[in-house]
């Protein structure tokens, strides 16, 4: 590896997303020396906003006369500015060939959409005497049609280097030489690099960066940086020394950061965190993520399970409302007190409500009757018709006892099979196996079933509780607060001495058609609206997780092995 590359200090610029750029001068000057000893090349200063945009400290505008107030910037580590192309609105930059300034490059932001402007506003400042750097912001998101803009403009030299970015941290080494390849075969010859730490790959990325001929490279102090951060100016400097023929001197950077920037992090820390990491996994702009996280809505699940639909429906740079809109298309939204006065009625459903004849159990003839088997829950979401093959594969393979879950339209005849809703009973006891032996719980009591189903029928006792923190077996009783045929199920799996608990078809509302939920069944025979399903969603992941840590407790494996909404419980790689 060649250490023949030029080094942008970006820790200013990119830090000042923390703090709206406020930063004390004296920080600031003994970070400019810094980077001046440790023959760092560029040292980026900060943003040139609107002076009109309210808000920002003095890193947030660049002003010369406040810069040239700080110090006198030295041709040896060449001050720059960034300007994001899109909320530039004309404000006077001043003219490099016309007027003194402390900037010798100016950095020219663009997402995607913004190729255009950014195109010619590389052309004005690179007639106004200024070092252009042009940075591809969330560079993964770039299309074909936007490459073309690039390979087609005839003044690519205006351009000290193109830069593209690793905005939301997602890349691998991989994608970096795809990339690099493809701006080389766009005409570009000095080709720079901005990695985010999110999956902790910054440092890796860069020095594959190198690696793959890129010139020019971004780091920050203590890496700093929005949200995952950047890569470490220390580290980078470091390593170069170490492997190179050039001699950094990281020293004026290690004082640095124990004079201004520790006490800095300890006061406003940055870096990685789970918000972060699911940035970098979704490749999403942070402050999506954020938003999730703030409104104390969402389970960490559900954050992952949202993200999916934010890359689809939003756009690449942050948009509140267009956030809002694409959580109120989702199925699944959070239930507020208002939507639960108003389906009041559907926790009557979740009740362990008795017949007239409903009865308790003595004893439960199915205890440990398969001590120490696997068992295989068969809910009835789609995934259970989609992966069939593979479904009935694996119960025969490993000997599977197997419970089914309500209405399975024939296409499975489980050694057993579960309703807990009367309803369900009633409209779908004439679709169970011959095969099966029909489960039911006591408080349906003897008449409904006899009269209703003619075939083996064992009884199981579920008794409904206020209190959460109850153990959900309880002797030979289960017990739950919300009534669920799956929870049941696997309850029951549990008496009967499973050593391990698969689930296939708990699909929860991973699949979606037209913002619709697919179910086999409905009562009503259409779908529940939006209210409806999401507090038969939010109740019934309340039980998976009580039973999920009781199973857990006891070390007892459980996974759900098709995909399912319920990623916490997802084992993919059983279903092969």
């Amino acid at each position: 590896m060649t250490t023949k590359i030029q080094i942008i200090d970006c820790t200013i610029r990119d830090g000042g997303h923390l703090n709206k750029w406020q930063f004390e001068d004296n920080l600031v000057k003994a970070s400019y020396f810094a980077a001046q000893k440790g023959q760092v090349d560029y040292f980026e200063i900060g943003y040139k906003n609107d002076p009109g945009k309210k808000g920002l400290g003095p890193f947030g505008y660049c002003d010369e006369k406040y810069i040239n107030g700080l110090f006198k910037s030295s041709s040896d580590c060449k001050l720059l500015f960034m300007l994001d192309a899109g909320k530039y609105s004309g404000y006077k930059i001043p003219d490099r060939t016309k007027e003194p300034t402390p900037f010798t490059g100016v950095r020219v932001a663009a997402y995607p959409f913004e190729v255009k402007i950014a195109v010619d506003l590389a052309e004005q400042f690179h007639e106004a005497g200024y070092e252009v750097f042009m940075n591809l912001m969330a560079s993964s998101e770039w299309s074909q049609q936007e490459f073309a803009v690039l390979k087609n403009w005839k003044q690519k030299n205006a351009l000290k280097a193109v830069y593209f970015a690793d905005s939301f941290g997602a890349y691998a080494p991989a994608e970096i030489s795809e990339l690099i390849g493809q701006l080389k075969a766009l005409g570009f010859e000095r080709i720079g690099f901005h990695a985010h730490n999110n999956l902790q790959m910054a440092f890796a990325n860069t020095l594959h960066a190198i690696t793959e001929g890129a010139s020019y490279v971004d780091a920050s102090i203590y890496g700093m940086g929005r949200g995952a951060g950047n890569l470490p100016i220390e580290i980078l400097l470091s390593y170069l020394s170490k492997i190179g023929d050039k001699e950094y001197n990281v020293v004026p950077y290690l004082d640095v950061i124990e004079r201004f920037f520790l006490p800095l992090f300890e006061k406003d820390p940055w870096g990685y965190s789970l918000r972060s990491l699911l940035g970098g996994i979704r490749n999403i702009h942070p402050y999506y993520i954020d938003e999730l996280f703030n409104s104390h809505n969402y389970t960490i699940e559900e954050i992952c399970n949202i993200a999916e639909t934010v890359k689809e429906k939003c756009p690449i740079s942050f948009s509140g409302e267009k956030l809002k809109n694409a959580l109120e298309e989702r199925f699944y939204v959070p239930t507020t007190s208002q939507a639960k006065e108003a389906i009041r009625s559907i926790e009557k459903e979740l009740k362990a409500i008795p017949s007239k004849d409903a009865f308790s159990l003595d004893s439960l003839g199915m205890k440990d009757r398969h001590k120490g088997k696997k068992f295989l829950i068969i809910g009835n979401g789609p995934s259970i018709v989609k992966h069939e093959d593979k479904i009935k594969g694996l119960i025969k393979r490993l000997g599977l006892v197997t419970i089914g879950c309500n209405f399975l339209n024939s296409v499975y005849a489980p050694d057993y099979h579960i309703f807990v809703s009367k309803k369900r009973f009633l409209k779908y006891a004439a679709t169970v196996s011959k095969k099966s032996i029909l489960l039911v719980p006591s408080f349906f009591g003897k008449r409904l079933v006899q009269e209703n189903y003619s075939g083996p029928v064992e009884y199981v006792q579920i008794d409904s509780i206020d209190d959460l923190n109850s153990s959900p077996i309880d002797g030979i009783r289960q017990q739950v607060k919300y009534l669920n045929v799956g929870v049941n199920a696997i309850l029951t799996a549990l008496q009967m001495g499973a050593q391990e608990i698969m689930a296939v078809g708990m699909d929860g509302y991973e699949s979606e058609e037209q913002g619709k939920v697919v179910y086999f069944y409905n009562e009503k025979d259409v779908p529940d609206d939006k209210a409806a399903a999401s507090l038969r969603y939010e109740n019934m992941d309340i039980e998976l997780k009580r039973v999920s840590d009781f199973l857990n407790d006891l070390g007892i494996p459980f996974s759900i092995i098709t995909p399912t909404s319920h990623k916490k419980y997802f084992n993919n790689s059983i279903l092969v």
